[in-house]
Formats: structure tokens, C-alpha cells, sequence
């Protein structure tokens, strides 16, 4: 029993050490981001993404997973010597995820809803952490998931955690449309 035990712990080990392991063939930030598992519909496509032009302003009415470049043309300049200045139009929550996140796999349904319930008024938007590192490290991102709150001409705010679909909806009303 203990020689079979063994193997199986010790391929255990090595398993969870590759998840929490970068891999040096982090993806470039001229590439577009995969759409996370999470996400896709039921018949394994990614979600479509619905523009429609409005006074030049994009109706998105799905969530937009970015990557570095992305993000810092979409929502801010990491290196800012000014600090945090949003570049969005709209009220915005950023998801700092992870695919081998539970808890992050559990909210993403709701921003998907959420996206869809509330554009034209907010962007959803998700980041990496392990495809885009320097954006959590220069957030101070310790734990996911995080959702972070902003709007134009004010500092973000933030929850660390998974919330349910009503707290998460109370959040985004109070925090984002008022």
C-alpha cells in the first residue's frame, strides 16, 4: 500500500507546484488573451462580443479579458508617474482572476450576467494574474479573487473574495451607478 501511496503523493506534489509555478513562456502582450474556460457557452465557443456605436462610445455587453497592453491602453498606465488615473469612460470592474481558482470560476458567471444586465452603463473587464503579473503587483493583489471598482475622476475601490451574485449586484449599484 505504501509503495502506491507514495508515487501518487509525490506526482501530487509536483502538480500543485507546477499551478503556483511561473512558466517563463508567459504569453506576449501583443497577443490577444484566450477567453477562460469559464466563460465559454455551453457549446464550448467564446461568447461574441456586441458593439454597437453610440454617440462614439461601444456598447459592450460581455466581459472583456485583457491582457497587459490591453490594459493599459483600456484602464490605466501601470507606470504612471501622476499615480492612478482611469481611462475609462464608463464605471468599471476589473477581475483579477485565475483559471485554477474555484472561487474565481464560481463569480464568473455573475459578471457574465452583469455585463449583459448593465452595458451601456459599466465594463467588465478580467485580468490573469499568472498572464499578467505586473498588472496584479502594481495593484498589490495578494489574493483572488479581487474585484476592483472604478470610475472615472476617482480612486478605486476593492473586495478580496468571492461574493455572491446579490452582494456583488449591491456592489456594483452602490459603489458604480450612484
Amino acid at each position: 500500500m505504501k509503495k502506491l501511496f507514495l508515487p501518487f503523493i509525490i506526482a501530487l506534489a509536483f502538480g500543485l507546484a507546477a499551478c503556483n509555478q511561473p512558466t517563463g513562456e508567459d504569453q506576449p502582450a501583443e497577443e490577444l488573451t484566450e477567453v477562460p474556460s469559464t466563460l465559454l457557452n455551453d457549446n464550448g465557443s467564446a461568447p461574441s462580443v456586441t458593439a454597437v456605436d453610440e454617440v462614439e462610445e461601444k456598447v459592450i455587453s460581455t466581459v472583456q479579458v485583457l491582457n497587459t497592453k490591453q490594459f493599459e491602453e483600456k484602464v490605466c498606465d501601470l507606470n504612471n508617474p501622476k499615480g492612478f488615473q482611469y481611462k475609462g469612460k464608463l464605471p468599471a470592474v476589473v477581475d483579477f482572476y485565475a483559471d485554477w481558482c474555484g472561487p474565481c470560476r464560481g463569480i464568473a458567471p455573475y459578471l457574465v450576467e452583469f455585463a449583459k444586465e448593465y452595458a451601456g452603463q459599466i465594463v467588465i473587464y478580467k485580468v490573469n494574474i499568472d498572464k499578467c503579473p505586473e498588472v496584479s503587483q502594481a495593484f498589490g493583489i495578494k489574493s483572488i479573487p479581487t474585484l476592483l471598482y472604478m470610475k472615472p475622476n476617482a480612486q478605486p475601490t476593492a473586495t478580496v473574495g468571492a461574493l455572491s451574485k446579490d452582494e456583488l449586484k449591491q456592489v456594483i449599484e452602490d459603489s458604480l451607478l450612484k
